[in-house]
């Protein structure tokens, strides 16, 4: 099928998505995908592709028919000979690298939607020329919705409800107690994580003042910030490096509030509808703050004359961070707790049975996630 949207470009289905290789992009990327599911018509396929360590969050995604795990996703020839098994009409590539273009050149996708990107101009068969910056718009999910709007699609910037599907199984946690869910690291760097003392000292008080149970979770990357903050926390489970991205999600799904850094676990927890604290430092949250449900945002952010400066580490004295207190956090946390169910924010209606992948039958039997680490 081929549409021809008044802007002019070609789209013939089925299309492949790209997705971004980041948690934090690829949640901020939902908006964007979704917008083009509401835009093909009924019955035309809508596949993602994306590296394994992130399938779990597309296929939370009901707008999206299947989901290519890319197992060796630097592997250029290995990731064309997947696509080409989807038999593409139309790819629209999400990432700016001149390797994801050539993936889906290499596997023969006649028609390719893109940013122009990193030297990849004479790859793509249409490209999209960037929107100049729009003050009123910053925030990167425009980024992606530039590109989807170019073709013809609703301008839809909220975001999409995520379904869990059945098989995404909680971790074995003890006690029924609400749950306080700390993700205390930042894969960019230390410029982007408050100190580790002050998530142990929030952490404490609510589990004195309200019962809390206390998880520490995130990325492998960030153990050793979450073994920090457990330390000093009694009864706290640290479950950091230890789940997969699907029990990682049912973890945030089932949380009363979550507090962390600007990173993917902040984004994710929010598209999940669960309520966040975020906490901001060297970059901005005007461009990547959570994309969630704002009545179920919190963003704390000490501006100061060098900020946004986006370095991995500090130069200076970090006073962005240093600046917020620990109780400026736990007052966003209490406001947060006491408007949430104790139960978590996940109605059981929005759970339904797994979807297999599309590639699932070139792979072996046994497990098929791997451990979260980014």
């Amino acid at each position: 099928m081929t549409l021809h949207p008044p802007s002019g470009y070609r789209l013939q289905t089925p299309v492949v998505v790209r997705s971004p290789n980041w948690l934090g992009d690829a949640v901020m990327a939902l908006p964007a995908v979704r917008n083009l599911r509401t835009f093909l018509p009924p019955g035309a396929r809508l596949d993602v592709a994306v590296p394994a360590k992130l399938a779990a969050l597309w296929d939370a995604c009901p707008f999206v028919d299947h989901v290519l795990e890319m197992d060796e996703p630097k592997k250029i020839p290995l990731v064309a000979e997947l696509l080409q098994e989807g038999e593409y009409q139309t790819a629209v590539l999400l990432p700016n690298s001149l390797r994801v273009a050539a993936e889906a050149f290499s596997a023969g996708i006649p028609h390719t939607v893109a940013y122009p990107g990193h030297a990849r101009r004479w790859l793509i068969s249409q490209l999209v020329e960037p929107a100049p910056f729009n003050a009123l718009h910053p925030h990167q999910k425009y980024y992606y919705l530039d590109l989807i709007e170019a073709l013809g699609a609703p301008a839809d910037a909220s975001c999409p409800d995520l379904v869990l599907p059945a098989d995404f199984q909680a971790p074995d946690l003890p006690g029924d107690a609400p749950l306080l869910v700390l993700c205390p690291g930042a894969e960019y760097g230390p410029a982007k994580r408050w100190p580790a003392e002050r998530f142990s000292e929030v952490a404490n008080h609510m589990r004195d003042r309200h019962g809390a149970r206390v998880v520490v979770a995130g990325a492998k990357g960030d153990a050793d910030v979450a073994a920090q903050v457990a330390a000093e926390v009694e009864g706290a489970v640290n479950l950091t490096g230890r789940t997969s991205l699907e029990e990682f999600m049912r973890l945030l799904a089932m949380a009363r509030v979550v507090v962390g850094n600007d990173s993917g676990s902040m984004h994710l927890a929010s598209a999940l509808g669960t309520p966040v604290v975020g906490i901001f430092g060297s970059t901005e949250p005007r461009l990547t703050g959570p994309i969630g449900p704002p009545e179920r945002a919190r963003v704390l952010r000490h501006h100061v004359s060098c900020s946004p400066c986006f370095l991995r580490e500090c130069p200076l004295d970090f006073a962005c961070m240093d600046s917020i207190a620990s109780n400026q956090v736990l007052a966003a946390v209490e406001e947060l707790w006491a408007t949430t169910p104790a139960g978590g924010t996940r109605p059981p209606h929005r759970f339904r049975r797994a979807r297999r992948p599309y590639s699932a039958r070139r792979k072996a039997p046994g497990p098929s996630r791997k451990i979260y680490r980014a």
